[in-house]
């Protein structure tokens, strides 16, 4: 229910067009904006099965290329607009939380389908992987595609940009739009780019809207917001449905429509107080003011209405004459910076991310599909010049805005988010951000050029963080969104430079000054509020995070922003190192680390510090192997790549490093973009599909060599990173899952201990060699298996790189340390037994059969003397002349004994024959054989053996 339902009943009322064919009849070229929230599928390249894997991002910009060539040969202009707005609220909550409980329900449906059938999920729950806007920025701008990302109201400044630059349509698929009737309006999710090089859609007949309605004109906006929606929610009018006959919560929409259609038009006049009184039965009815604004708000976009539009942080600016200058105010800026763009803007900070771009795509297999030809690019600059010259003047840049305005703009919007923060009951002692830092910001923020949480955090002091594919109650990866908070809570330090404040304080307080005493009572603080969808907190209230100061004295955001200087760019790549706990040499030695997997390394190495295990050594060698891989860029074979045995894990471990680059990406735009925006594509390091395949392979595989493809040089590379990445750290890997092992996890062997009859048991030195019997005697605690890593052998007891599973003095707890168990060597424990054997004589080996202790020579002299069941099966052997039977040792009898009531009655005899032929035995040699027959049980669970 709710304004949606409009754009759902005229679904049928489209028609097919092909909007290239529409562009061959349109003089001077189509100029058309497109709203990227509605067609985020068709962006991402139509359907893909394997969406669900981490992103496709090879392919993803694969077909952005297609598309920007197929606009360029047939003179389409396009401006694709992303949704960067964060409304105050209580308007964000309502619509903020029906959608995250819809992706939610997705993301459960996705998991539990690939948990039980490890097939890629259905189309039906799509839900846009990590990382899909930035990877679409990243890539349009690469494209040289014009973008624009909206900052206050998303529909309200996509449908303005429309107007205000007279383009031709608008491609969306949002019921308001159908209220502002723009000039054309097509269906953004019918967008298909075919193979007969049409672009085909629906288009709505808007201006037709009131005759198949039959509404009035003038009383088309009071309709769509009896509809309900952001600002007057469906829920408060419910009392309403139930007069007009609508009971039910879920209705189709053509029964709301029409019901709601009827009652406008029956109404005696279109004046909105009368109308509010006919709804509500009062105008002092709070629910009756929320019903005007709404109807404003419908007004304010439509075209009468348009110039007459103010924002909820000002006026609307007015377009300003063409080549006019802004006025820049010199009491704005401080003398010695420039604030028109940041420093790392330079020609040579672009021109080195250019050829590093380049390097890292030569060797690629799609770098044909993706590298344009020239006359591509002299097509696309066309294009961009043809959408200057017609008034457009780069749609994002948004010049009809003075810097004074911004300014206003900005202080207003963040006076405001000041006031929504007390509905909060917090507040913080941080003064607001500099002025220049947020015009820069705003003015990035539109274009595209800078992360859209910045914005928000700078205006607003809030953050909205999406629903994830990951399961809530997952036991072995913790929440994305909060495992990488540490991230954000820097970042939020470094925006308000609270270091900065905390040390003028610091020295105001020092040198007596009573003037700023009020002041410097508490250090200086900010807190941002964080929206997260969960199972705990369904979006509705926000967590409250404070900012983090890093360790070491980092400039203010002006001078990582706009600062020249040669050691502003090492603080700027040491700010954004630290942040992701990244500070180490290798780190920036780019023969370990290229520059184009410099964000990658730095997510991993985050990921290892946390003292959460969450990576094993296998996954870590597969993210490497994926970056490194020859079919990294290779759309084609990857799309008919096959991936067996794709796993919720997996799937969840994919998620969970898209998610770190974006915060990754926050840093880096927060300390002034020191890693190049280039290089910083995704589609450079990651692909879902060939991660769900390396990290198949990677649990089979017995070394590196075999995960690469028996590539040396790749082999080479990943053990370089590998070692850069882990560069100081104690590495503790997570725990491999245990095998089901029969007889130890319920097994076909599992009922071996439910047999009647006491049974036996056979000891050697007090070590278990076998057992037999009904399983009278519990089964001993199962070993972890030893585990062969990808590229490391680990020693034979201890196979996860640890101290010991007892630590250094016997505990039973995991040691963190290293030395000690490297010390004790070999020779180490070779010393302690030569001083043990100096110290005790030697003792005879004693054996424990049925319970009973039995000394070697004894048991001997019991063989001899008989037994009813003895074996003479031996003697008739040698008897025919056949060979003589092998000497048997303790290793061979453990593979003997316990096969069967056949060969039980031989036990003791064969044992007895062992210790006659080599005579007394030597306590080295028992130990030796001990050892030899544990280092057996590990991996297969000291399962014992059935009847």
């Amino acid at each position: 229910m709710g304004i949606q339902d409009l754009q759902t009943f005229l679904e049928n009322e489209g028609v097919g067009v092909d909007l290239f064919r529409i562009a061959r009849n349109h003089a001077g070229g189509f100029r058309l904006v497109l709203d990227a929230e509605g067609c985020l599928d068709r962006l991402y390249g139509g359907y893909f099965s394997d969406w669900a894997c981490g992103g496709q991002w090879a392919r993803c910009v694969q077909f952005l290329t297609t598309l920007a060539q197929a606009l360029a040969e047939h003179q389409v202009a396009l401006c694709v607009c992303f949704n960067g707005a964060h409304p105050t609220p209580p308007a964000l909550p309502h619509h903020w939380i029906q959608t995250q409980a819809t992706y939610r329900q997705r993301v459960n449906s996705v998991l539990r389908h690939i948990a039980t059938k490890g097939t890629p999920p259905p189309k039906v729950w799509w839900v846009p992987p990590m990382g899909l806007h930035s990877c679409l920025r990243t890539a349009l701008r690469y494209l040289n595609i014009p973008i624009m990302v909206s900052s206050d109201d998303h529909c309200q400044e996509v449908v303005g940009l429309c107007r205000e630059k007279t383009y031709a349509g608008l491609i969306g698929c949002s019921g308001e739009y159908l209220v502002f009737q723009p000039p054309r309006y097509f269906s953004s999710s019918q967008l298909k780019l075919t193979y007969r090089s049409s672009l085909e859609t629906k288009e709505y007949m808007v201006h037709e809207l009131p005759q198949v309605l039959d509404v009035p004109q003038d009383r088309l906006c009071l309709m769509a917001a009896l509809l309900g929606g952001t600002i007057l929610s469906e829920q408060s009018l419910t009392d309403f449905y139930k007069r007009l006959g609508i009971t039910q919560k879920k209705v189709p929409p053509e029964t709301l429509v029409k019901a709601v259609c009827q009652f406008v038009k029956e109404l005696s006049s279109s004046d909105v107080d009368a109308a509010c009184i006919d709804v509500f039965g009062d105008l002092n009815d709070l629910r009756a003011a929320k019903l005007k604004q709404a109807v404003q708000y419908y007004l304010n976009g439509t075209k009468d209405g348009f110039l007459k539009y103010r924002t909820a942080s000002g006026r609307r600016p007015k377009p300003s004459k063409k080549g006019q200058k802004p006025d820049i105010s010199p009491q704005s800026t401080s003398t010695d910076l420039d604030t028109s763009k940041l420093a790392t803007e330079s020609t040579e900070h672009e021109l080195k991310g250019l050829e590093d771009y380049k390097l890292a795509t030569a060797n690629a297999s799609m770098s044909a599909d993706l590298s344009m030809e020239e006359r591509s690019f002299d097509i696309l600059h066309g294009m961009a010049a043809m959408s200057v010259e017609s008034g457009e003047a780069g749609p994002a840049k948004q010049q009809s805005t003075t810097p004074g305005d911004k300014i206003e703009k900005q202080t207003t919007t963040s006076r405001e988010g000041r006031q929504t923060v007390k509905h909060f009951q917090y507040e913080d002692n941080c003064s607001p951000a500099p002025a220049e830092v947020l015009r820069t910001c705003a003015e990035r923020h539109a274009r595209g050029l800078m992360h859209p949480h910045m914005l928000s955090i700078l205006t607003h002091r809030q953050v909205t963080l999406p629903v994830l594919m990951e399961d809530d109650n997952h036991r072995e990866i913790p929440s994305i969104h909060h495992f990488f908070r540490p991230i954000r809570q820097n970042v939020y330090a470094i925006l308000y430079n609270m270091h900065h404040h905390r040390f003028m304080a610091q020295k105001a307080k020092e040198e007596g000054s009573t003037s700023s005493s009020s002041g410097v009572d508490r250090p200086c603080t900010v807190q941002i509020s964080e929206w997260i969808y969960s199972r705990v907190n369904p979006g509705k209230s926000p967590e409250i995070v404070p900012g983090i100061v890093l360790d070491w004295p980092v400039p203010t955001v002006q001078r990582l922003w706009f600062g020249t200087a040669q050691d502003d760019k090492c603080r700027r790549m040491r700010a954004f190192l630290s942040c992701m706990r990244s500070d180490t040499p290798l780190m920036l030695n780019t023969s370990y680390v290229p520059q184009h997997l410099l964000i990658l390394a730095t997510v991993l190495r985050f990921i290892m510090t946390s003292q959460i295990q969450i990576l094993r050594r296998q996954e870590l060698d597969a993210f490497l192997a994926t970056a490194f891989s020859n079919d990294l860029m290779n759309a084609l074979h990857l799309q008919e790549m096959t991936v067996n045995g794709i796993n919720s894990r997996g799937v969840q471990l994919g998620a969970l490093v898209m998610a770190g680059a974006e915060a990754a990406l926050l840093a880096n735009d927060a300390c002034g973009a020191p890693v190049p925006w280039l290089v910083a594509a995704p589609w450079l390091y990651f692909d879902g599909k060939l991660l769900q395949r390396n990290l198949h392979r990677a649990n089979h595989c017995k070394h590196l060599a075999q995960l690469c493809d028996n590539h040396l040089d790749t082999v080479v590379k990943v053990e370089r990173m590998r070692k850069a990445i882990l560069e100081g750290l104690e590495v503790e890997f997570a725990m491999p899952p245990l095998p089901l092992v029969a007889g130890v996890v319920g097994g076909a062997l599992g009922a071996w201990g439910r047999g009647r009859g006491r049974g036996a048991r056979l000891e050697i030195a007090g070590v278990v060699v076998g057992q037999w019997g009904g399983g009278s005697y519990p089964a001993r605690t199962a070993r972890y298996p030893q585990v062969s890593y990808v590229g490391y052998t680990p020693p034979p007891r201890n196979a996860y790189g640890g101290r010991g599973w007892r630590g250094a003095r016997g505990g039973r707890g995991r040691g963190r340390g290293r030395g000690t168990a490297a010390a004790a060597g070999p020779a180490a424990r070779s010393t302690r037994r030569s001083r043990r054997d100096q110290d005790e004589p030697a003792k005879p080996a004693t054996l424990t059969v049925n319970g009973k202790t039995v000394r070697s020579d004894e048991m001997g002299s019991q063989i001899e003397e008989g037994s009813p069941h003895e074996d003479n099966s031996a003697l008739d052997t040698d008897a025919d002349g056949a060979q003589p039977q092998k000497v048997k040792t303790a290793k061979n009898a453990k593979k003997n004994i316990g096969k069967g009531k056949k060969k039980n009655y031989n036990q003791k005899s064969e044992i007895a024959q062992t210790l006659e032929t080599n005579g007394p035995l030597d306590k080295n040699k028992v130990a030796e054989q001990c050892h030899n027959s544990e280092k057996e049980h590990i991996g297969q669970g000291d399962a014992p053996v059935s009847n």
